[in-house]
């Protein structure tokens, strides 16, 4: 398990380029590439240019010594029915295509999209909602059998209306078993599963081999803060202690940006060396309970 950082640690405050650069600089080794936050400017570029810009990337991380693990997707909106200007249903399967191909180019195995709701306040009971998702993510099948990347649905987070749905783990887990294809698997975003009261290690315990992926924050608990592990009241150690029983092979893959994109710019990059440091922190608790168990397994 590699600490990774989503490269919105920037937002867009600096160029992607820049963005690689200094996140290899603080340490990071692996990193995700925010799709969400470039959605917009796609939306205006051609296939042809989106593709040379994501060789150019992929060439610029191959000298930083930095590879791309993991993407955020773009994101169709609060829900389905309610989409984000400019998008109908069918230019959002586009656009996730699209998304797929850009990171088969920059090796990445894993997107991460949102199940959603169909209407924002619908009144659409779980298995419409269920058969909806499972009948739109179904679409992007032949893409990631084309490609070889994975898609990562994530744990949703209630909001004005938004997300009734998929913010627990049964029904996620209901969601990417109806769909059954070894290229749809699970994120587990922490932050909103504790706005959620979820106990992580449960949810951990039945997605199972499903993880594929993580957005790593903490939060007070009630809003979905997006900081940094301990600015919170996350219980690190449980839960980072329960990745490793599960044996996940992902990464712990940061989308704590307003733990470090608030800063200044001049000391944001002291910021980022520092999250870095209390991240591999993080992903050593628990080490000592791992050896024991190692230890039993080969005894």
């Amino acid at each position: 398990m590699k600490l990774s950082t989503s490269l919105n640690v920037f937002n867009n405050s600096v160029t992607r380029n820049d963005a690689i650069r200094r996140c290899a600089a603080a340490g990071f080794e692996v990193l995700d590439m925010n799709y969400w936050d470039l959605q917009s400017q796609m939306l205006q570029v051609s296939w042809s240019e989106e593709e040379t810009w994501a060789k150019e990337i992929r060439t610029l991380a191959d000298q930083c010594g930095v590879r791309f693990t993991q993407m955020h997707g773009p994101v169709h909106g609060g829900a389905f029915a309610n989409l984000v200007p400019g998008l109908t249903l069918d230019s959002f399967v586009g656009l996730a295509e699209r998304s797929l191909r850009t990171a088969a180019i920059l090796g990445i195995p894993w997107v991460v999209f949102h199940p959603s709701d169909i209407a924002k306040d619908g009144e659409e009971a779980f298995q419409e909602v269920l058969d909806f998702n499972v009948n739109f993510y179904s679409r992007l099948i032949p893409v990631l059998e084309e490609t070889g990347v994975g898609i990562a649905l994530e744990n949703t987070c209630y909001v004005q209306g938004c997300n009734r749905f998929f913010t627990v783990a049964e029904e996620l887990v209901q969601l990417i078993d109806i769909l059954d294809h070894r290229l749809i698997g699970a994120c587990w975003d922490t932050g909103h599963a504790h706005v959620h009261k979820i106990d992580h290690a449960s949810a951990f315990r039945l997605l199972g081999s499903r993880l594929k992926a993580t957005h790593i924050h903490d939060n007070d608990g009630v809003k979905d803060q997006h900081l940094l592990p301990y600015q919170g009241t996350i219980d690190w150690t449980r839960l980072v202690g329960t990745l490793k029983e599960i044996q996940y092979s992902g990464d712990f893959t940061y989308e704590a940006h307003n733990g470090v994109n608030k800063l200044p710019d001049a000391i944001r990059d002291a910021g980022l060396k520092f999250a870095y440091e209390l991240g591999n922190y993080v992903i050593s608790l628990g080490k000592e309970k791992e050896e024991r168990r190692r230890i039993k397994c080969e005894s």
